[in-house]
């Protein structure tokens, strides 16, 4: 039974999810990221990684399984032991095995269990779906020039105008009251007309700037859509590279090597009737091992001391003339052995060479 969209399902709602006797699979916040130079966003994430120290049944991933699947908590952690069992046999056999939305692990020839996520998985409910985005600057388009302004004084000049000529008449009309009231009433007419064409020049004013506006809200949707464009291109660039550094770890640590002490040869079983000297060592081909020059045999034993941590096959070989050569790790590829050569010197102070074996 593949438990890959359970296990990748608990890791949205737990930050730790255990398989009992293999290791945890455990979540790390990341905050979310701008980068002014590189010009993109990145918004909050949480990624995973793995701990194969942390093997306690906590009962998670059974009682999860016996309430999907409706049956016992003991069926349950039976079809979880069952899937470890069968990621141990893929590992055993393909050297490396996938687990969908959540990563790949990798069983090198030392025996250690490599895990590499799928870092374009974000197991954050707060950002789910959000991709990353390349940042680009918004300039807006300067304003349209308008004559409306340059009609304002021509308004107060109509006005004062029109209003004059009603000042001196009611001047002059004081004896006569049928004349002042009809004078009145021209001034008012006439008001009003200055004060409609005032509200209609208001009103043209009005809907230039909303069209301004209008164009100004139109071009940056085009901009914000082409953003979004550029990002939806950069995200599936960035998803090819990274299926591309995938292809390429795997077929790294797929590659096998041979270590030193694989260098003797095996023996082909005999009765105790057949004669040992037709012992037959078996046909083995080219590897090449990678040696670091020392000066001394005590250099030699500190050196082989501290490299012993990290690589289970450290030897060192004494020589005629007084130097002594450590051996590291040794690849069935020379171009493997010369690129894991280039990246280990750039540590180490003594000089690394390559020998045929």
């Amino acid at each position: 039974m593949n438990l890959a969209k359970e296990i990748s399902f608990l890791l949205y709602k737990h930050n730790c999810v255990i398989l009992p006797g293999f290791g945890a699979f455990l979540i790390n916040e990341k905050r979310a990221e701008k980068n002014v130079v590189a010009q993109y966003a990145m918004p909050k994430q949480e990624v995973i990684n793995f701990n194969k120290q942390i093997i306690n049944n906590d009962g998670l991933v059974a009682n999860h399984l016996s309430q999907h699947l409706q049956c016992s908590y003991e069926e349950g952690l039976k079809a979880v032991e069952n899937y470890i069992s069968e990621l141990w046999v893929e590992l055993e056999s393909k050297r490396n095995v996938e687990i969908a939305e959540v990563g790949t692990f990798y069983y090198t020839q030392e025996s250690k269990l490599v895990f590499v996520p799928h870092y374009l998985v974000n197991f954050s409910r707060e950002s789910f779906g959000l991709p990353k985005l390349r940042l680009k600057q918004l300039v807006a388009e300067p304003k349209p020039a308008t004559t409306v302004i340059a009609q304002k004084p021509l308004i107060a000049e109509q006005a004062q105008k029109t209003l004059l000529p009603t000042v001196e008449v009611i001047t002059e009309s004081k004896a006569s009251e049928p004349v002042a009231s009809a004078t009145r009433r021209l001034a008012r007419q006439q008001a009003a007309e200055v004060k409609k064409r005032a509200k209609q020049i208001k009103a043209t004013r009005q809907g230039t700037k909303k069209l301004s506006s209008l164009t100004i809200i139109n071009s940056i949707g085009s901009l914000f859509l082409i953003g979004i464009i550029a990002a939806l291109l950069n995200f599936e660039m960035n998803l090819a590279s990274s299926a591309e550094l995938d292809s390429q770890i795997a077929s790294l640590l797929e590659t096998p090597y041979l270590s030193f002490d694989s260098f003797e040869p095996n023996l082909v079983n005999v009765t105790e009737e057949e004669d040992p000297t037709a012992i037959l060592p078996i046909e083995t081909h080219d590897v090449y091992g990678i040696y670091a020059q020392v000066e001394s045999a005590q250099i030699a034993e500190q050196l082989k001391s501290e490299l012993g941590e990290m690589y289970s096959d450290v030897t060192s070989v004494n020589n005629d003339d007084g130097t002594s050569n450590v051996f590291v790790i040794s690849f069935d590829s020379e171009e493997l052995a010369k690129e894991y050569q280039a990246l280990l010197q750039n540590k180490m102070n003594h000089k690394l060479v390559i020998e045929q074996k």
